[in-house]
């Protein structure tokens, strides 16, 4: 063997050794501040829009937080939230009696607070209503020929706001009758009618639309109805095949009849594209939905872009409130109605108080008083703390109302109980930060200091007794909510923070067990998508493949490596004799 072979043999079996011996993780792929804390959610479709921002706001801090979000009916997040299966969720209808008693009886428990300001906005298209001057209707009273001969060129089309109060909802939503000819529509648009003309309304009427998931939407539409023409939406659901007279509002649409689309994106976009909700063609009557502001405000937008032969005449409607005014949802109209009586849903619609949008509500986040680790309590009071704070500034520009000062100081404290809550379930030390940093980035929040949780550190990930029936995996892939496939999938294809890598919980999910286990808590009672493996553990979660040192130990290494030689020495050893024989 030459001296060259030799010192090249030397060197190869060098690197051999220390890949056996000395495994390196990049420096780029450890845990520390770089890791991201994943808060698992339930949203409804109305925040998304004005929580983005914030959302990724909180993944730009030293401590960043991912929140992967669902977006769905809030039937279906509050159900989510009380099972356990989400680590935050956000409605506009409270817990029910029998969800707040498992959440008691679990041990998890909950808190809430209050994170927007919100408004019904009445939608939908319709093709163009009239305008005939009144004069064209005069006729002789002895040969009754018209007095003025008119023609088509007298027509003109209507440019005021549309009004659809009670009545006028009754006959769209619940009878489905021509709206647009009906005596409440003709009576509330006279004011605003000019004079010495009267309506031309289209042949055919508005089909309603709802949506077909249990939502608020639902609920709050349909509770005006009842408030402001009770009589008429009572007689309306006795005369309807299988309908309930008595029938209180809830998520729920009453009446199987109307037609409805799952979550509100798909709503908006029947009414973009001027589509009829019964048959998916093209609606000759029009068609009546509700959205939040933004939304409807986007639709209108979008049809303004298109080429003027391809556009669909979308309105928004304005409603009455108990004031006799007719308003849209505005940030003032919003903000006015949720300050009467403590924040009650849909307080303008018997409270007389001026300015005030009928059909208003708040939106609150709920989140468990126990379970979350430290880093999740943190993450999660942080959420809130943004969310009412910089993101009411976000909010008003689109179209939300804002919470009232008391609002906001209730959910800054409930912020607080969240982290104090659930750091002693963590077995962790409550600190005070100024302006919510790390967790926050600087300047951000100006309240004034705020509650952190300083964590234990984490145990080893352990499998549990009963993972071999596999059981656990599949309360992982319950706990990620991709098995929810009838979710709404909001206004964006890909949601913000969303972690496509996110099925891969099951470490995390364990160690949130044993976590809460240790703690005295029930184990079953964990919440879904904990985030309690730390370090490499972590990153090797997300990697493709396996992190260097992690998963062979030395003597498998050294194995691994004799094996190699061996078949590298046969591979020489075949390849010696064919030259020798040839």
């Amino acid at each position: 063997m030459s001296r060259r072979g030799l010192v090249v043999r030397l060197v190869a079996a060098a690197v051999a050794v220390g890949w056996v011996f000395a495994p390196v993780v990049a420096p780029a792929q450890t845990g520390g501040t770089t890791e991201v804390v994943t808060l698992s959610s339930r949203l409804p479709a109305e925040l998304v829009p004005a929580a983005l921002a914030n959302i990724q706001q909180l993944d730009t801090a030293t401590r960043r937080t991912t929140v992967e979000y669902l977006v769905s009916g809030t039937e279906d997040a509050r159900a989510a939230f009380a099972a356990g299966e989400v680590d935050l969720m956000v409605s506009g209808i409270d817990l029910s009696e029998a969800q707040r008693s498992a959440l008691q009886q679990s041990g998890r428990g909950f808190i809430s607070a209050p994170v927007q300001a919100v408004g019904l906005q009445v939608f939908g298209f319709v093709p163009e209503i009239g305008l005939f001057p009144t004069r064209c209707d005069e006729v002789d009273e002895e040969t009754g020929e018209p007095l003025v001969e008119c023609s088509q060129a007298d027509r003109i089309p209507l440019t005021a706001d549309l009004r659809l109060g009670g009545e006028s909802l009754v006959e769209a939503f619940y009878v489905g009758n021509n709206v647009w000819n009906s005596a409440s529509f003709v009576r509330d648009m006279g004011p605003v009618l000019p004079a010495g003309y009267r309506l031309v309304p289209p042949i055919r009427g508005a089909r309603p639309l709802v949506r077909s998931d249990g939502d608020a939407f639902n609920q709050f539409l349909d509770a005006y109805v009842a408030t402001t023409a009770g009589a008429q939406r009572r007689a309306a659901l006795q005369a309807t095949p299988g309908g309930d007279p008595d029938d209180v509002p809830s998520e729920v649409w009453p009446g199987f009849l109307t037609p409805s689309r799952q979550g509100m994106d798909n709503v908006v976009s029947t009414i973009t594209s001027g589509l009829d909700p019964g048959g998916s063609e093209v609606g000759l009557g029009g068609t009546i939905a509700a959205t939040f502001p933004s939304a409807a405000l986007e639709s209108i937008a979008v049809n303004q872009g298109k080429p003027p032969a391809e556009r669909v005449p979308v309105f928004r409607a304005q409603v009455r409130n108990a004031a006799g005014e007719w308003l849209f949802p505005t940030p003032e109209s919003i903000t006015a109605a949720v300050a009467l009586e403590g924040g009650r849903a849909l307080a303008a619609t018997t409270n007389p108080a001026k300015g005030a949008y009928p059909i208003a509500w708040v939106n609150r986040a709920y989140v468990p008083a126990s379970g979350l680790t430290a880093d999740e309590a943190n993450a999660a009071a942080s959420f809130i703390r943004v969310q009412v704070s910089a993101g009411q500034e976000r909010a008003a520009a689109l179209g939300d109302g804002r919470l009232t000062p008391a609002m906001v100081t209730e959910a800054l404290a409930a912020a607080d109980r969240i982290v104090e809550s659930n750091c002693a379930s963590a077995k962790g030390t409550v600190t005070t930060s100024a302006d919510g940093s790390p967790w926050l980035p600087s300047g951000v929040l100006r309240s004034g200091p705020v509650k952190l949780c300083t964590g234990a550190a984490n145990p080893e990930v352990t499998v549990p007794p009963d993972s071999g029936t596999g059981a656990g995996f599949d309360s992982v892939l319950t706990d990620t909510g991709f098995s929810d496939l009838t979710a709404d999938t909001g206004f964006t294809d890909v949601p913000a923070g969303f972690d496509e890598l996110a099925p891969e919980v099951a470490g995390e999910q364990l160690t949130a067990t044993a976590e809460g286990a240790a703690s005295g808590g029930a184990a079953e009672a964990a919440p879904s998508g904990a985030a309690g493996v730390t370090g490499a553990a972590t990153v090797s979660r997300r990697m493709p493949l396996p992190i260097p040192g992690q998963t062979l130990p030395p003597l498998d290494r050294a194995v691994t490596l004799g094996m190699g030689a061996l078949f590298a020495t046969m591979v020489w050893k075949l390849a010696d004799r064919r030259r020798s024989l040839g």
